[in-house]
């Protein structure tokens, strides 16, 4: 994650890139969202034991209060989640708020120049394998790991760490950015050796079965990854290479776009999005003699601002569209699986049946269709991807039977 702005090429890193054959790096592409959501859905939560559970009562208070903050309406929407999961959501929003964002990042950046080059890309590891060295650390372990960031947003602390990290890695200050990672204290931590010490023997590993082909290959890892005797460049040189490293002038550095004072580190809380703040076009044809009442409802990712009422009052149309800060736009089945195996679990239901595919919008575009029984409520959701995600719901008493004609209208939803 980097801010827009900053300089990190030179003419060395340009020659190194033009003389590769071939790039490695973390992740083949870290750009597929859906991969690693997909990866998240499958080993992140854990809806038999809530994560209100597991936390000591200041922790819950803390994730209350940071959740709304970072405009996820409250605890509640975390309860299905296990404690890695949360723990990553929140270490990588007070970046976010500042300006950082993945895109920026040094590895897609130089992704995109070995793709459109036609050169090969690899991943030392796959998304499942990432998530697996967090979701396999015993529970206790995530718990701490939740503590500590809960207690570092609180103490406003989450942000100013990143600066100055980015500017010792900018100026390749090996000792400073050792000092700032703190890599002689993390290194007796276990979380330490299953994040780094682990995967730099195995990454090593691939790396000199690699060497033994002819070309020149570029990798490109966390800027972690390159310290300490446990660093690559160290595990290599103990495996009888010869390490070198390429000295460059310190590259200027210009202001990066939009970033935030460093005393703005701390973001205040997020206004409760409004009808006129998020507009939804009028994108969804409503039951024949249904009400429209403009509403603005703030369910963590989801927002609500359109609201159909019954002329009998047995049952409620909402229409909105889906907000995960930070997140680039995914494809339709991950996002389909992550709210209802997340956000609607949350809710507390009981009942969610498998979603089916459908069409929406007169035919135009692909949705997807669920039911779901909540402990007083059947609900009905459309759910529809495309510049940005788009749901409709019908909601109303168990005991109200189905009507066709306002699932009809569901189907009518666009995404614009």
């Amino acid at each position: 994650m980097l801010r827009g702005g900053t300089e990190w090429r030179s003419p060395e890193l340009e020659a190194a890139i033009k003389e590769s054959q071939d790039l490695y790096l973390e992740i083949a592409d870290p750009s597929d969202a859906s991969g690693a959501l997909a990866s998240m859905a499958k080993i992140g939560f854990d809806r038999e034991h809530p994560l209100s559970t597991k936390l000591s009562k200041t922790d819950f208070a803390l994730l209350d209060e940071a959740a709304k903050r970072y405009g996820f309406g409250g605890e509640a929407t975390f309860e299905s989640m296990r404690p890695w999961v949360v723990y990553l959501v929140l270490s990588t929003m007070p970046a976010l708020r500042s300006g950082y964002t993945a895109a920026n990042g040094v590895d897609l950046q130089i992704r995109n120049e070995f793709v459109a080059a036609g050169k090969p890309v690899e991943g030392f590891e796959t998304f499942d394998m990432q998530a697996h060295i967090f979701a396999d650390l015993p529970e206790r372990t995530q718990v701490a790991l939740l503590d500590a960031q809960l207690k570092s947003i609180n103490q406003r602390l989450t942000v100013s760490k990143i600066d100055p990290i980015v500017d010792a890695w900018s100026a390749g200050d090996e000792t400073a950015l050792a000092t700032l990672l703190q890599v002689d204290k993390a290194a007796q931590s276990p979380v330490y050796t299953m994040l780094l010490t682990d995967r730099n023997k195995a990454w090593a590993s691939t790396l000199s079965e690699r060497l033994k082909q002819p070309g020149t290959t570029f990798v490109a890892v966390g800027a972690g990854h390159l310290l300490g005797p446990d660093g690559l460049p160290a595990l290599l040189q103990r495996m009888g290479y010869t390490v070198t490293r390429v000295q460059i002038a310190p590259v200027p550095q210009t202001t990066p776009t939009s970033p935030v004072p460093a005393q703005s580190a701390a973001p205040a809380a997020s206004p409760a999005p409004t009808a006129s703040s998020t507009p939804m076009p009028e994108n969804l044809t409503p039951p024949p003699g249904w009400v429209l009442r403009r509403v603005s409802l703030d369910s963590g990712p989801v927002k609500i601002d359109k609201m159909w009422v019954a002329p009998n009052d047995r049952g409620v149309v909402m229409s909105g569209h889906i907000d995960i800060p930070g997140m680039i736009a995914t494809d339709l089945a991950t996002l389909d699986t992550l709210l209802h195996q997340g956000f609607v679990a949350a809710a507390g239901a009981r009942g969610v049946q498998p979603s089916s595919r459908v069409k929406v919008c007169a035919g135009t575009q692909d949705g997807t269709y669920t039911k779901v029984t909540l402990p007083a409520t059947k609900e009905d959701i459309v759910l529809v991807v495309s510049d940005g995600e788009y749901i409709a719901e019908y909601a109303r008493r168990k005991d109200v039977p189905d009507d066709p004609a306002v699932v009809r209208a569901l189907l009518s939803l666009c995404a614009p």
